[in-house]
């Protein structure tokens, strides 16, 4: 049953979707998708979409990991995935490498050691197929809170930190000019973020989807918008009706197809219709 303080929201939800988890999934992609928009417009910003393909894939390494050690699965997944969005983000700015170089090495090596650990203990490799494909339709009242409780965490960090990524990205002179102590913290901040909603993410739709996630609906509002406020607004109401028209599509009979993969499908089809509407 449901809590206190959910109830009233299901029973709201229960007007558009049934059964219960069908509400649980819509509410939970009411929390999830305005989240990946805010982080996937600076992702596409700053041309970062292997970087939230790198974290979302050291979430292999989290779960075996977890299994082998026979621990809970999500905080050995949420600190793998800080760890390696923090070491990416330091390595990008501490090496001489190029970020995309640090960016592949990371990403090898967590696909490695989750290999290695797979290769080793054959046992933890049957509890990885979920996080691969997704399954928003088994999320418990907990998920909820956890979702929630990444919605305010989102609405913090886009408020200390949005604007000074965005001038980053659109003019790092001057950002290095008007730089301040806060600004200097932006990248790690960012990294972190990145790092909770692509491994809180992967819960919905999956390691194999969760990026695109991120990067479609950013991708269309960029097509269609004229300014860096309207390509935010538009990703979120994008990645809103992508989220909830992608589950109801998913339930129909004559569609059933898995929903993590339908939400990633209808935000993809949003993008190519900028495309070609933009073209015209």
């Amino acid at each position: 049953m449901p809590g206190p303080w959910l109830g009233p929201v299901y029973d709201w939800l229960g007007l558009f979707f049934e059964p219960l988890f069908l509400r649980r999934a819509a509410l939970a992609l009411l929390l999830l998708t305005p989240v990946s928009a805010a982080a996937g417009v600076l992702v596409v910003n700053q041309r970062l979409a292997f970087f939230a393909d790198a974290v979302g894939h050291s979430v292999f390494f989290g779960v075996a990991l977890a299994l082998l050690l026979n621990v809970a699965e999500q905080p050995v997944i949420l600190a793998t995935g800080l760890v390696i969005g923090l070491l990416v983000i330091y390595l990008s700015r501490h090496s001489r490498l190029a970020a995309d170089t640090v960016i592949g090495l990371v990403f090898s090596g967590t696909i490695a050691l989750g290999l290695a650990i797979v290769s080793r203990h054959p046992a933890t490799a049957r509890g990885l197929s979920r996080f691969f494909l997704g399954d928003i339709l088994t999320l418990a009242d907990s998920d909820i809170l956890t979702l929630a409780f990444l919605a305010v965490l989102a609405a913090l960090f886009l408020y200390f930190f949005y604007n000074r990524l965005t001038l980053a990205s659109l003019s790092p002179v001057l950002a290095r000019n008007r730089g301040t102590r806060a600004d200097s913290l932006a990248p790690y901040a960012f990294g972190a973020f990145l790092a909770l909603v692509v491994t809180l993410g992967v819960r919905s739709v999956g390691v194999l989807l969760v990026t695109a996630l991120l990067v479609a609906p950013a991708a269309a509002a960029r097509n269609w918008a004229a300014s860096a406020s309207a390509m935010f607004r538009l990703a979120v109401i994008i990645s809103l009706i992508s989220g909830q028209l992608g589950l109801w599509l998913s339930t129909r009979p004559q569609i059933n197809t898995a929903t993590g993969a339908t939400v990633v499908l209808v935000a993809v089809a949003v993008f190519i219709l900028s495309h070609f509407s933009r073209r015209r």
